[in-house]
């Protein structure tokens, strides 16, 4: 070989024996794994995508499970009780909290003005059954749908609630607004009035009164289902002097009273009693209580009585022989019972009643009359006459002599109008002198009446001058057996 060629000889053994020094190089380094490989044309490996959503589903359902586990023993987030929140609470837990808010319950008025007043339960003496429901509540919840509970909500309280009704009701009388209601209300009685048969009252407009019994209805159930106060303002608390229950309720009644009408029938008259009388009998008083004037109720009833009160009055009666007299005296006739009348009507009006009546009386008439209340059956026995007349319906049933009182001693029958009292048969009449048997007995006046008289042999005349009867009208069986079958009491007796 020439030079030339071991040069090149040289060169290439050179070259031969660095590259196979290279490739040994290549032969002894570590393999590129397939990750690198991967990493180094930007691939991520399906591999680890598995293993980092298996350890993330392995860690949610560890999660989910802890929460259905814990909210088995828990009320979930954002859960109320009776308007208590009982989030993440124990059943024990819930309970207690509960019975320590209700022992240490209070109920917050707030006013326009943002005064705030408040009533503590235990100034109404406010107490609870026992709280027995929370672990039903807790069984009534799905602990597995925790995740989903974002919602609020809150859950009954199965727990009743009392207290003292006379409590709370003079609690509120004590508050501020009630203080100054009774300061606005001074004098506003003075503004009612009475025009066109009806009562109203004069409002300027201001309404800044808070009524009493308003408040009470408006917060007794409130108190009962636990709330914790309310806007006076929403709640529509304030009112104007004619919008205020309490003088709405002193109109109606006034309105109620002043609506009765009472017609009073005296025979064929009528008298009428109504709101234009009835109006002037009314007041209201400072504590707004609506009165009526009972002793000018009585006043009116006085009045009635003395133009219709017949009883023991002077009456002209016809006799049977045509003449008219005056007769005087007596029990017979229409007598008002003034105390029970006044009452009566008294009652009438706070009823607010339209009605028909005769007035409450003592003693009654057969009839009504302007000047005679005697009707066509009754009695007529003329002392100088010494008769007697039996009429019925009109008709004369018996006429006959009679014996009344001895005037020679002082026993003259009495003159007048009276009424049989009762009728009875085989009767014995005593005096301090005397004993007498008699088959049939009709008093009209005490002890004095009618009745037969067997042991007299005549009768008329004048032997009632002398010989008369203590004061009864004597007369024959027959008369005295025939008045007695139709007769009956109340019939007039006249003696004149």
């Amino acid at each position: 070989m020439g030079e030339n060629d071991k040069e090149i000889t040289e060169n290439g053994e050179a070259l031969e024996g660095e590259t196979e020094e290279k490739a040994q190089e290549e032969v002894t380094a570590e393999p590129e794994s397939a990750e690198t490989a991967e990493k180094k044309h930007g691939v991520i490996p399906w591999k680890k995508i598995l293993i980092s959503s298996c350890i993330a589903a392995a860690v949610l359902a560890a999660a989910y499970l802890g929460g259905a586990a814990y909210y088995k023993s828990h009320f979930f987030f954002n859960t109320g009780i009776g308007g208590v929140d009982c989030s993440n609470l124990t059943a024990d837990a819930a309970k207690e909290k509960l019975e320590n808010e209700i022992n240490n319950y209070t109920f917050t008025f707030y006013e326009k003005n943002g005064e705030e007043e408040v009533i503590k339960g235990e100034e109404i003496h406010l107490t609870h059954s026992p709280i027995e429901n929370m672990e039903e509540l807790l069984l009534k919840q799905n602990p597995f749908a925790w995740v989903t509970a974002s919602k609020s909500r809150d859950l009954p309280l199965n727990v009743e609630i009392s207290y003292s009704n006379d409590a709370l009701y003079n609690r509120i009388t004590q508050m501020k607004f009630s203080e100054r209601t009774r300061k606005n209300m001074e004098g506003s009685v003075d503004n009612i009035y009475y025009e066109n048969g009806v009562y109203g009252v004069h409002d300027d407009g201001t309404k800044d009164i808070v009524s009493v019994n308003d408040m009470y209805k408006k917060v007794k159930p409130k108190i009962k289902d636990l709330y914790r106060g309310m806007s006076m303002e929403k709640e529509d608390c304030y009112k104007g002097l004619a919008d205020d229950d309490m003088m709405k309720g002193v109109l109606n009644l006034l309105n109620k009273y002043v609506s009765s009408k009472v017609t009073y029938k005296c025979g064929a008259e009528n008298i009428v009693l109504d709101k234009d009388t009835i109006n002037k009998w009314l007041s209201v008083g400072g504590d707004y209580s609506v009165k009526v004037d009972e002793n000018k109720v009585r006043e009116y009833v006085d009045n009635l009585a003395k133009k219709y009160n017949t009883y023991g009055a002077a009456r002209k009666f016809k006799t049977t022989g045509g003449e008219t007299i005056t007769v005087s005296g007596g029990s017979y006739g229409w007598l008002v019972n003034n105390q029970k009348e006044t009452s009566e009507l008294c009652n009438i009006i706070r009823n607010g009643e339209t009605v028909e009546r005769e007035p409450a009386y003592s003693r009654t008439a057969a009839t009504h009359g302007p000047n005679n209340d005697l009707p066509n059956t009754y009695v007529e026995i003329s002392i100088g006459g010494q008769h007697l007349w039996y009429y019925k319906d009109g008709s004369l049933v018996v006429s006959t002599d009679v014996v009344t009182g001895n005037t020679s001693k002082g026993n003259g029958t009495p003159t007048g109008t009276y009424s049989i009292a009762y009728k009875d048969k085989n009767v014995t009449l005593k005096g301090e002198d005397y004993e007498t048997p008699v088959s049939f007995w009709m008093p009209f006046n005490g002890g004095i009446g009618l009745h037969d008289a067997t042991w007299r042999g005549s009768f008329g005349g004048g032997i009632y001058k002398s010989n008369g009867s203590h004061g009864c009208v004597n007369m024959p069986y027959n008369a005295a057996q025939t008045i007695y079958g139709s007769i009956s009491p109340g019939v007039p007796v006249v003696v004149y």
